[in-house]
């Protein structure tokens, strides 16, 4: 809501694609009809999810007008502090639905939604203003309300459950870099191998070398589209080669929101998740001795191919990097929960046991090349392994039976009572064993549990449950890229502790009592009725507990409420300065999502 904010780290950042309005064949739309360069690509890794549209960078300011691209309506209007921000969907003549998110104002309608926020007296709204506009009005305004810095999210929708992708349909996306393989593994039943760039520019990709097995396949793809590379993109189109034969091939133009979890069967779950690209896995049985040629191409159309055969070992094959931000030995790669015995070179020591705590092996580093190693692999040496112990603590594993759909697994580490129940559980690829894993490690002041493999090919649900056997704090979840604790909005119990998702999460109980707190007023600029606007921003401090929705925060004042708004990055309230004037008295009822609460009353400040 800011018209410059500090700059987040490069994750939040993101910044690629370069856009310009270069003359083209055919009509394209620019949303702000000038200049802007994409920070996210259609059908982009997030996690659960694809991408569902595409983002454009603001230069970290605020108020850029969007133009409407076609005659059409305004449907809807939506205010939250959260997900979308404020939201406009705008029917099309052409029967496509454009969403515009994350805006600072809409313009003229805002007087619509003020209205109906002192109406209600909520600061969360929805309204359906079906407002006219013409091809080239000014439609609504960037901002950076919801998650992010500064942007636009910009998406066509057809219908009410797809998606397509606007670079091909009408929004310029231009690109001057060709995307980019960084890598492949291939695995045979629990056998894996990782080639780096320097050996597959050679037309080489080790395999596990099983000759009478077949092999499967995963590759590492990035699209940057200018320089600086700042933000690896996603591609449009993977395609394998067996000769001249086509031996597989995944096109993404279109997105369905009930296939969304399609992609943990797509794009293979890695713990490096923040280094540059994908794991892209071609369902294709592959074979030694043949010559294949990987094709990708982004989604302006540029190619990149390799062709590579399999072999033994490969020349210069530098390692790929498989992990990132992991504290323990435990991790996932290749959505696969693996065991870093790598750190047997640096003293670290393993054994494996029974359920019954019983040594099978006394010493891992000496049955195992000392790198990362799948925990199927483990269990097929030691069928009766269920716990590894190392110098800092202990891994229990569950081994998951073939075409099993429905896994029910309990376990205790240090005395704590897991329960894990997990539905519609996708077959395996290539034969290899699923192995189910929990940890527990430390970091932040707090002990917390690592569940693996993430990204599991499940499209059920997740049910945990942890019973220390005494009263217990509530469950939180640890955000993957952020690295802070969020609370599960929907739990069970008071002792034993249960949450129900649609992903394996590291949990933790957190007790905390500790209500959000406020920092100094002070005046500051936002956008209001597409006009840049004087707004007094109140900074909330607080730990682990944020606020459910815009509700969650009141004001009135000198006893009138007035609508709030929340800015999640970098966490102020925001108050319409038209409303306020030096000595006015603020109060502000707070309540976070631990359902603490505060009351704190303000004096507006001298402008």
């Amino acid at each position: 809501m800011r018209l410059s904010k500090n700059i987040f780290p490069a994750l939040c950042l993101a910044v690629a694609t370069f856009v310009n309005l270069a003359p083209a064949a055919e009509p394209v739309y620019s949303p702000f009809q000038k200049d802007a360069y994409l920070t996210s690509s259609f059908g982009e890794n997030r996690g659960t999810r694809y991408h569902a549209g595409v983002d454009y960078s603001t230069l970290m300011e605020e108020g850029w007008v969007i133009y409407a691209p076609e005659n059409g309506k305004v449907e809807e209007i939506r205010v939250s502090p959260f997900f979308y921000g404020k939201v406009m969907f705008f029917k099309g003549e052409s029967g496509k639905t454009w969403v515009f998110a994350h805006q600072s104002s809409f313009g003229k309608l805002d007087s619509l939604y003020i209205a109906e926020q002192f109406s209600k007296k909520s600061n969360d709204v929805t309204l359906k203003p079906n407002a006219p506009y013409k091809k080239g009005d000014t439609l609504t305004f960037s901002g950076s309300t919801g998650i992010g810095n500064p942007h636009l999210h910009l998406e066509i929708r057809q219908g009410k459950n797809n998606v397509i992708s606007p670079c091909r349909n009408g929004v310029y996306c231009g690109d001057t870099l060709d995307p980019q393989i960084f890598g492949m593994a291939v695995w045979q039943k629990d056998d894996m191998t990782v080639t780096g760039p320097e050996a597959l520019d050679n037309g080489c990709v080790e395999y596990p070398g099983w000759k009478k097995e077949k092999a499967y396949l995963a590759v590492k793809i990035a699209d940057y589209s200018r320089h600086p590379k700042e933000n690896p993109m996603s591609i449009r189109r993977l395609t394998l080669w067996e000769g001249k034969k086509k031996a597989y091939e995944k096109i993404q133009n279109t997105l369905t929101y009930g296939n969304m979890l399609k992609i943990r069967t797509e794009l293979l779950w890695a713990e490096e998740a923040d280094t540059a690209g994908d794991w892209h896995f071609v369902d294709a049985a592959l074979k030694a001795g043949s010559k294949y040629r990987v094709e990708v191409e982004d989604m302006v159309g540029r190619k990149t191919s390799r062709e590579f055969t399999f072999q033994d070992s490969c020349a210069a094959n530098s390692p790929i990097l498989q992990k990132q931000v992991q504290e323990s030995p435990l991790y996932s790669f290749m959505s696969r929960s693996m065991l870093d015995l790598a750190l047997c070179d640096k003293g670290q020591k393993f054994s494996v046991m029974d359920s019954s705590k019983n040594i099978l092996d006394e010493d891992l580093c000496k049955a195992f090349p000392h790198r990362g190693v799948t925990l199927g692999k483990i269990v097929q040496k030691f069928p009766k392994a269920r716990f590894i112990g190392h110098k800092a603590g202990t891994i229990a594993m569950h081994a998951v039976h073939q075409n099993e759909k429905t896994v029910q697994w309990n376990t205790t580490l240090d005395s704590v009572a897991i329960f894990q129940k997990i539905t519609k559980l996708r077959s395996s690829f290539g034969n290899e064993t699923q192995v189910l894993a929990v940890t527990k490690t430390h970091t932040d002041s707090l002990d917390f549990y690592e569940f693996h493999p993430k990204g599991l090919h499940f499209t059920g649900s997740w049910e945990v449950c942890l019973d220390p056997g005494k009263e217990s704090a509530p469950l939180y979840w640890l955000g993957e890229t952020s690295r802070r604790w969020f609370i599960f909005s929907k739990q069970e119990g008071t002792s034993k502790r249960c949450a129900q998702v649609n992903e394996l999460r590291d949990l933790a109980n957190i007790l905390n009592k500790t209500a959000p707190t406020l920092g100094t007023p002070y005046w500051g600029k936002s956008f209001i009725l597409g006009k840049e606007q004087d707004v007094l921003r109140i900074p909330t401090l607080f730990r682990y507990d944020g606020f459910e929705n815009g509700n969650s925060i009141q004001a009135t004042v000198n006893g009138n409420w007035i609508p709030t708004e929340y800015d999640s990055e970098p966490r102020e309230i925001v108050l319409d300065g038209r409303r306020l004037k030096k000595g006015d008295k603020l109060h502000i009822q707070l309540e976070d999502e631990a359902h603490n609460k505060a009351e704190f009353d303000v004096v507006v400040p001298k402008f």
